[in-house]
């Protein structure tokens, strides 16, 4: 058998042993490539569509995660804006010889004393009472509707008037 053409090259001194495996390195990887292109594998429908599925799952579950992240992040919005009401329309709650009943977040009946006058103005709905920086404050009825709006966890008790039967007269 005849010597390939490399084998005469080399012999003949117009290349070294360098550039002859260089030459058949470059080879093996056109080769390959080729062979991809060829259809090494022929992709099937039922991959593609498996593949499209997966993306489109995974695109919903961004969607729903991105949804969760910024109702977190207004909630977040929301307690700091009625924190920040609260705070600038409370009042100072003032010890008194009234008492008065109401629910904590726990379920719990709680009883705090307060003045006569305090107590009337909650009982009426003209005042409410809210939760700041583990105080109970008092806060105007405007305030507590904002509050209510914004953060429920923050109000402790609140009478609203439109929910308030009057007493027949006969009582």
């Amino acid at each position: 058998m005849g010597l390939s053409l490399q084998e005469q090259l080399l012999k003949a001194g117009l290349v070294n042993e360098k550039q002859v495996k260089k030459a058949q390195h470059d080879q093996r990887v056109q080769n390959k490539k080729n062979k991809k292109k060829k259809g090494g594998a022929p992709t099937q429908p039922n991959a593609e569509q498996k593949l499209k599925q997966r993306r489109a799952q995974q695109a919903e579950q961004d969607r729903q995660h991105n949804e969760q992240r910024r109702q977190q992040e207004q909630r977040k919005a929301d307690k700091a804006s009625a924190k920040q009401m609260i705070e600038a329309n409370r009042q100072p709650l003032k010890e008194g010889d009234a008492a008065y009943h109401y629910v904590d977040a726990n379920g719990q009946i709680e009883r705090i004393y307060i003045t006569g006058q305090a107590a009337d103005q909650l009982a009426d709905g003209k005042m409410g009472l809210a939760l700041f920086d583990g105080e109970i404050v008092l806060i105007p009825a405007e305030t507590v509707v904002k509050v209510l709006a914004r953060d429920k966890e923050s109000i402790v008790s609140y009478n609203d008037p439109s929910e308030v039967d009057e007493y027949p007269e006969q009582w």
